[in-house]
């Protein structure tokens, strides 16, 4: 098994995180992964009622938590890690206890308990709601990206609109569904949960390592066994489409996403995207979506594999604000900045690159970079790009973002009279939420 060692000064904490390769997972599946991160450590196992394993997880750990873990790889944009991951934070004392209690939950849940079972889709249900009503410019912008991203795709369907769908439809038809719903749960729990996919990625002292590998050794010892020995797991093939969809809530706002990949222009990821972000953020988008356009907040993101969206947050606008997103790009173009004004820019984006990392933080991204294939060098010439840019360099990101704009993906939450008057701009509009 591969173990990641981020070696560095924990304060006598051990950070471990338990990853299981489930790229050859079917994409009719990938909701499901969704679900079972949300029952793993909340259900009875062996040995615990599921409140007395929370008081276990508190007294020896700093918590037990599942999540899906998706790495774009930069130099094959095409290719990705998917992974299902378990993290568990503990004093380096208490590490045997903190790897029995993740091998309780992993090896011992008890998924068939349906009383429990259909407690937890009714709280996961109303949680999704409520996270969706405060963050529907994150709802909009993923839901955009999966109509051309792989990456996209996967964290839409194991945590996005999609994964809500099943969430709300489970909820619904719980008595006809539960068994079925069971009986996959517990195939997903056999089929991941065994030594072939596992990667750990440990941050620690060097005096704890010893002890972390004995550890890891337990835990691989109590798997389940292998059913098949696969050489390579590859991903599974992956219809993406567009479909530029308007989701219709009860607010009076909107939240607005444009997304596209400029990676697929015949561009490349440059340092400079990071002043760009900046001048988004702070200049062009802030006065024209936020300023005259009177949305509480506007965002952007420029990823190294192409992936970019523009998204507004709490907008009262809808038309508005896309022609502000197709004005982008001329503005950059024709962006006159002086040496004062580049300087400043550049020292807004050195501090985002720069933020102080607490030792879990670094974990993971160097484990990010260890995944996506992100090195060191590269960090580096991105820097080196970001402090010698010019005028002229910004003005020519204009390209890349009106590459992006050509592909019109659009996908918008928010008020279902706003959105019926723009009913031109969407291949298909529905209720966001399921009454």
């Amino acid at each position: 098994t591969t173990v990641v060692h981020h070696e560095m000064f924990s304060n006598g904490i051990d950070y471990l995180r338990i990853l299981f390769d489930i790229r050859d997972m079917e994409i009719k599946d990938l909701p499901y992964v969704g679900i079972l991160k949300y029952i793993l450590g909340y259900m009875d196992t062996e040995r615990y009622g599921f409140s007395e394993l929370a008081n276990e997880i508190n007294i020896h750990t700093g918590g037990i938590s599942a999540s899906c873990g998706v790495y774009p790889h930069v130099k094959k944009p095409e290719d990705m890690q998917f992974m299902f991951e378990l993290r568990v934070k503990t004093l380096a004392s208490e590490l045997p206890q903190a790897m029995d209690l993740l091998r309780e939950i992993i090896m011992t849940t008890k998924i068939s308990d349906e009383k429990r079972l259909r407690e937890i889709i009714a709280q996961l249900r109303s949680r999704v709601e409520a996270a969706f009503d405060g963050s529907g410019h994150s709802v909009a912008s993923m839901r955009a990206l999966s109509y051309f991203s792989r990456a996209a795709y996967y964290q839409e369907a194991t945590a996005g609109i999609s994964f809500y769908e099943l969430v709300a439809d489970l909820d619904e038809h719980f008595n006809e569904k539960k068994d079925a719903l069971i009986a996959q749960l517990e195939k997903m729990v056999q089929t991941i949960f065994v030594p072939e996919r596992m990667i750990v990625s440990v941050v620690c002292e060097e005096a704890d390592y010893q002890a972390v590998e004995a550890q890891i050794a337990f835990l691989l010892k109590n798997l389940y066994p292998s059913k098949e020995i696969v050489k390579e797991r590859s991903l599974p093939e992956l219809h993406l489409e567009k479909k530029n969809e308007g989701f219709m809530d009860a607010s009076q706002v909107q939240y607005v996403a444009r997304a596209g990949n400029y990676v697929r222009h015949g561009f490349s990821y440059h340092g400079a995207l990071r002043i760009l972000k900046v001048i988004m953020g702070y200049d062009y988008l802030w006065n024209q979506v936020r300023v005259v356009g009177g949305a509480y907040g506007c965002m952007c993101s420029f990823g190294r594999n192409g992936d970019a969206y523009f998204v507004s947050y709490r907008d009262p606008n809808l038309e508005k604000t896309i022609r502000t997103y197709e004005q982008a790009a001329d503005y950059i173009a024709g962006c006159r900045l002086d040496e004062r004004e580049v300087t400043q820019f550049i020292i807004g984006a050195v501090s985002e690159l720069d933020t102080p990392m607490t030792p879990a933080v670094k974990g993971i991204y160097s484990l990010g970079g260890y995944m996506t294939g992100f090195s060191m060098e590269r960090l580096q010439k991105e820097r080196d790009e970001l402090l010698a840019v010019t005028p002229e360099i910004i003005q020519g990101l204009g390209r890349q973002v009106a590459a992006f704009m050509k592909q019109d993906y659009i996908c918008v939450v928010g008020n279902g009279n706003k959105l019926k008057e723009s009913k031109e701009l969407f291949m298909n509009m529905e209720q966001l939420f399921r009454s």
